[in-house]
């Protein structure tokens, strides 16, 4: 008989061989294919801590079946007592013919949750639009950050101009605390806004109360570049506040209907802002045990005894809801960005916690653009506990977002495919990924699109999974693609081509070289040789000098790279082709740095000039002249 010289190998292949029996089942890959093309297999550890996670959760391959049917469409499992989505019941013979959420009853026993969807995403003419965050975006009327005025005033510019649409920041919810959060990515809530982005002086009774000395200091903040919201939100909620002493004893009809149809997630919302406020915190956990869960009697009691402030915080979020449809109804069409999840202390970690596995953080695996791996600081969502709760957390995000906007992009789209957990204690290289039900999640997206009318953008750059992209064309998902990372001519026909994301070099950045100044000065990781390459093949497409320093770009040349660099972009196949405000505006930094908190002003730098003179810069006319011709 054999004689084994290493046990201790022989143990942890055996232990690796049961966690991935066990774990496969129930949607976790041992191992994935990167963007090179080899397989990565995933770390044992790293398994054993997905495995340790679902037993504390209760997670168990044992979820209730998910029917996904067409409406008008047999099919063989549509048989038993139907609960349509509008409350009325009937015999159910293979066939259905609303679209929609429906509970299915089996004769023989037995409980499903019906998807009736249409098969295809409606979508977009060809055409051209803008890029814009935001909160960078600020006019002469602004209060230290772009708002939904400026954001309004972009749409009728972008309309008049012959765009047909405006890709904005995520305007997500942060926390109504001294200091809010910086990163649009991070949000508190991904059904709510951000008060920060609401206009002041289009506040309904605003103009009953003197607010001219907040207004000063809030103009004032205009003069700095970098963004302050801790200053924004002080001014603003004082203002809010001042408005809400003169309108409560008389608040319109408009509000009350508002706030009855937003039902329990409103007021789950609202107690959470003024928990939150009071605590000046967000980081629930650390709270009083009884307030830890929103459906404690002792939040009940506080509610009770608070209820000025959540209805202030209600009312607040009225205000920003009818400024947010409002702009996003004055001109182009509006993609509004949807962050791929929300801030562990958040209202939505707090509200769905029993959805939520606090234990890893969604990132992504290396790649040739991120060689250290990303980490988002956002904790995942069970697959399990999607489908066992209806799938409500998806529905309620992606109806909130579309109650407002014409068109929806899905950060990091493959989110609906898989998600790339991050373990908390380790590095980016060390993660897994979670499989998800997306068929469902797809078929929500489309019943969800089809009421609205709206076009549905999935951002899926970097390490995607075979058939994703295939899948996305077949059903009318726009891909996402940027120059900085895929050839022009491959982008595809169903889709949204940029020039960079908030994640990448601007034009002008990449053409001075003062990005990569910038990734030097910080430390940051990159492929200089890549970047060097691609800022020459950018200079000769300009008609400049590849090796002229960088000290004597002059205006005028980074104006010829812009061009140079639309007048390729507008020639992709791609249905839409957006403008970024910050080349257009020749900012040299980008807005996010990858991989980095304190070291970098993340989200932080506004566009040096006015949004008006952008706007309606030589440089712009030169844009809009291009685009106006191509597309």
């Amino acid at each position: 008989m054999a004689v084994n010289e290493n046990p201790d190998l022989q143990s942890e292949q055996e232990c690796r061989q049961n966690l991935v029996s066990r774990l496969s089942p129930i949607g976790v890959s041992a191992g994935y294919v990167n963007t090179n093309g080899a397989y990565v297999v995933t770390g044992t550890k790293t398994l054993a801590l997905v495995a340790e996670a679902f037993t504390q959760r209760g997670v168990s391959g044992d979820n209730p079946e998910v029917l996904i049917c067409t409406p008008g469409r047999y099919h063989p499992g549509l048989f038993g007592t139907i609960v349509k989505e509008s409350g009325r019941s009937c015999r159910a013979a293979g066939y259905i013919n609303e679209a929609g959420y429906h509970t299915l009853y089996l004769d023989g026993g037995g409980r499903r949750f019906v998807i009736a969807a249409p098969e295809q995403l409606p979508t977009p003419k060809r055409g051209w639009g803008w890029q814009v965050q935001l909160y960078s975006a600020r006019s002469s009327y602004s209060w230290g950050i772009g708002d939904f005025q400026d954001l309004a005033t972009i749409c009728r510019l972008a309309a008049e101009q012959g765009a047909s649409c405006v890709q904005v920041s995520p305007v997500h919810a942060t926390a109504p605390i001294s200091k809010p959060q910086d990163s649009p990515y991070s949000p508190a809530s991904r059904e709510f806004l951000n008060l920060l982005h609401v206009a002041i002086g289009l506040v309904p009774g605003a103009e009953m109360v003197d607010l001219s000395d907040l207004a000063a200091q809030g103009r004032a903040l205009n003069q700095e570049r970098l963004i302050n919201r801790t200053a924004v939100w002080r001014l603003k909620l004082a203002a809010l506040e001042r408005i809400w002493q003169m309108v409560r004893d008389d608040l319109p009809l408009e509000y009350q209907l508002w706030r009855d149809k937003r039902g329990l997630q409103l007021s789950r919302f609202s107690i959470w802002c003024a928990i939150a406020e009071q605590c000046d915190t967000p980081k629930w956990r650390s709270w009083p045990h009884e307030l830890r869960r929103p459906d404690s009697d002792m939040v009940r009691d506080f509610a009770m005894h608070n209820a000025g402030r959540v209805e202030f915080y209600s009312w607040c979020q009225w205000v920003a809801s009818q400024q947010f449809y409002g702009a996003c109804h004055a001109g182009a069409a509006v993609i509004a960005d949807v962050a791929v999840g929300f801030d562990a202390n958040s209202e939505d970690a707090w509200n769905y916690q029993d959805a939520v596995c606090f234990d890893f953080e969604i990132g992504a695996p290396p790649d040739d653009h991120n060689i250290e791996g990303q980490r988002w600081g956002l904790p995942p969502l069970l697959p399990t506990r999607l489908i066992e709760g209806d799938f409500r957390v998806f529905i309620n995000m992606v109806r909130a977002t579309l109650a407002h906007a014409s068109a929806l992009r899905l950060d990091h789209v493959m989110q609906l495919w898989r998600l790339y957990w991050v373990p908390k204690n380790l590095p980016a290289t060390e993660g897994v990924y979670i499989y998800y039900p997306v068929d469902a999640l797809l078929a929500i997206l489309r019943v969800e699109a089809a009421r609205q009318g709206a076009w549905i953008v999935g951002e899926d750059m970097g390490t995607v999974a075979a058939g994703v992209r295939e899948t996305m064309a077949v059903i009318g998902l726009l891909g996402n693609r940027s120059a900085m990372r895929t050839p022009v001519a491959e982008f595809p026909e169903l889709g949204v081509g940029t020039s960079s994301t908030h994640d990448q070099v601007t034009v002008a950045g990449l053409i001075t070289g003062s990005d990569v100044d910038d990734l030097n000065r910080i430390g940051k990781g990159a492929d200089f040789v890549q970047i060097a390459n691609t800022r020459r093949g950018l200079a000769e497409l300009a008609n400049l000098d590849p090796e002229k320093p960088a000290a004597d770009i002059t205006t005028a040349d980074i104006h010829a790279a812009v061009i140079a660099r639309y007048r390729l972009l507008s020639s992709a196949p791609s249905r839409i082709v957006l403008v970024t405000l910050e080349d257009a505006a020749m900012v040299r930094e980008r807005p996010n740095m990858p991989g980095t908190t304190d070291i970098y002003p993340n989200w932080c730098l506004a566009i040096p000039n006015r949004l008006d003179d952008v706007m309606r810069s030589p440089l712009t006319r030169d844009l809009i002249s291009l685009m106006t011709e191509t597309r």
